[in-house]
């Protein structure tokens, strides 16, 4: 049965409808428990499709990230989630999650297509940049949480990368280590070239030699991996600087199966200050990324967008703080 049949049938509007399956306000105790009733004896269900024809506009906000590993992109990126919904609860919008599999936005699972939405947020950095132009040719609003294309001016909200990627590698110089590496994924992610540019700044500016250890992807797997690959006990007094906190935990688990020390022969850094940061051993010296207020930020940016298409993109650019532990 559509919304339409349904209203049809119990002589309400379809918002009359709508709002007694969202538990919105401003309709009568009979008319709730009519409505009610007869979902549970049709067994209807308030669809995004069909709340869309009743409407006639976009009434959707796409929420995208990439699927990596069996699931949507990182931690990392869940914790700005609750802040989208949180902005878009008092509007007309409901915010949406969808993933990209290989270069595709997956809409599976959902009765929903681009019409449908009134803009989008693209999280993180690991999206082939054919994606991304792909959705912004379709007209509709795009803003990037955690990324920026090269050549293409596209909304974006970031961290200042490379001055807080400075900031780690010179506490690691002033604690004293011989040595810096720097870890990182691939360096075609604008996250992972911005923080090997603060790296390679704050080891020039210490007359060291750089080391950059580049890996395919950005996990714990890949932090234990590069562990192997470097193989620090030909090094003395080493200090790493890892691109993210995931790499810097695995990093850490293989170096104390070896039987390295940390922080007297080894000293970590990571990056995000994830929940596990302060739980790993020892607790990871970490930048903290505001991705709360990121993702906020966004969300008030792509709203301005919808209401005025025409605006000029710009760039938030958010600081980060150093958090030292034990690591180092």
């Amino acid at each position: 049965m559509t919304l339409k049949e349904l209203s049809e049938q119990l002589n309400v509007s379809p918002s009359t409808i709508s709002r007694v399956l969202n538990d919105k306000p401003g309709i009568s105790s009979k008319t709730r428990e009519k409505v009610l009733e007869a979902v549970k004896q049709t067994g209807f269900s308030l669809n995004y499709a069909a709340r869309n024809l009743a409407t006639s506009e976009p009434r959707f906000i796409g929420i995208i990230g990439r699927k990596r590993g069996g699931q949507q992109d990182s931690i990392f990126f869940h914790h700005s989630m609750a802040q989208f919904e949180e902005y878009f609860e008092h509007s007309e919008y409901q915010c949406v999650n969808l993933s990209v599999y290989k270069e595709e936005v997956d809409f599976t699972g959902t009765p929903l297509s681009v019409s449908d939405f009134a803009g989008f947020i693209v999280r993180g950095q690991s999206f082939p940049v054919r994606t991304i132009l792909t959705l912004k040719q379709t007209g509709v609003p795009i803003i990037l949480l955690e990324n920026k294309l090269s050549e293409t001016d596209l909304d974006h909200v970031v961290c200042e990368d490379r001055q807080i990627a400075f900031d780690l590698t010179k506490h690691l110089i002033d604690r004293g280590y011989k040595k810096i590496v720097h870890i990182t994924g691939p360096e075609s992610w604008y996250n992972n070239r911005e923080r090997i540019a603060g790296y390679t700044d704050a080891v020039t500016q210490a007359g060291l030699k750089s080391e950059i250890l580049s890996m395919e992807d950005t996990t714990v797997g890949t932090g234990s991996e590069a562990f192997e690959r470097l193989q620090p006990n030909k090094l003395e007094h080493l200090g790493i600087m890892m691109v993210n906190d995931a790499m810097a935990i695995g990093f850490l688990d293989t170096a104390r199966k070896r039987g390295f020390l940390v922080p007297s022969d080894i000293g970590v850094t990571g990056f995000d200050d994830i929940p596990w940061a302060r739980l790993a051993y020892p607790p990871l010296t970490t930048a903290r990324v505001f991705i709360e207020q990121m993702g906020k930020l966004a969300a008030g940016r792509l709203m301005q967008m919808i209401e005025d298409p025409d605006s000029r993109p710009i760039a938030i650019r958010v600081p980060g703080e150093i958090i030292i532990r034990e690591s180092t």
